[in-house]
């Protein structure tokens, strides 16, 4: 496979080649047609933050529906569409959405990255982690990979949180109630962390956001 990376062209050879094109809503032939439930232009579901279809009555969640396509998000949007349904006024909120890919080593984020904070008008800063500065990760001889933590500058609350290493797949929970419960930096870094554990680079990214990072150099903000 001839790719292109960072300006350059490389030649990658192996024994097999995945091609992903994306993926597409199975929704024809089920009679949406006949109820009149609207379809966008890619063929998912239209739906509004209460999982309501324009059809009264009718609701849409998980891939149908189109957005992120992973079960976790259904699942979320069952729970909504089941509350609205008995007259709560619950609405979809994805502001801390969890992203996994069960790769090796393990690759986990959620919220903003630094650059889509920024391009939202966010004068943000960042500190990393890295696992090789983690007693647990070198003790089970898995300490490739780092925690970032994006903060707002001026509040210091936590804009997004990314992870490369192990089990991040579980450790990104902990950046999600972060951002979900408008945590600032300070909280994380203030939150005590059982000794040795995998979590804790997250409190060490966060002290490195406050600028008061003790297993790693402090960098001018």
């Amino acid at each position: 496979v001839q790719v292109q990376v960072n300006g350059k062209e490389e030649i990658i050879k192996g024994d097999y080649c995945l091609v992903s094109i994306g993926r597409k809503p199975n929704t024809g032939k089920i009679g949406l047609e006949n109820v009149g439930v609207e379809l966008d232009q890619r063929g998912f579901i239209k739906i509004n933050d209460k999982c309501q279809t324009n059809v009264e009555h009718v609701y849409a969640i998980g891939d149908c529906a189109g957005g992120y396509l992973l079960a976790h998000k259904a699942s979320y949007e069952g729970k909504i569409a089941a509350e609205v349904i008995n007259g709560l006024k619950s609405v979809i909120d994805f502001q801390a959405m969890p992203f996994v890919i069960f790769s090796d080593p393990e690759v986990a984020y959620t919220g903003l990255t630094e650059k889509e904070a920024k391009e939202e008008g966010y004068d943000t800063v960042s500190s990393r982690f890295p696992f090789q500065a983690n007693g647990r990760a070198l003790s089970v001889s898995d300490a490739d990979g780092f925690v970032q933590v994006v903060a707002d500058k001026e509040t210091n609350r936590v804009l997004g949180v990314q992870m490369v290493g192990p089990e991040v797949s579980s450790l990104i929970a902990e950046a999600v109630f972060a951002i979900e419960s408008g945590a600032t930096a300070e909280d994380l870094s203030l939150t005590i962390h059982a000794h040795p554990t995998l979590p804790e680079p997250l409190m060490e990214a966060a002290e490195g956001v406050m600028g008061h990072a003790i297993h790693m150099l402090n960098k001018k903000q």
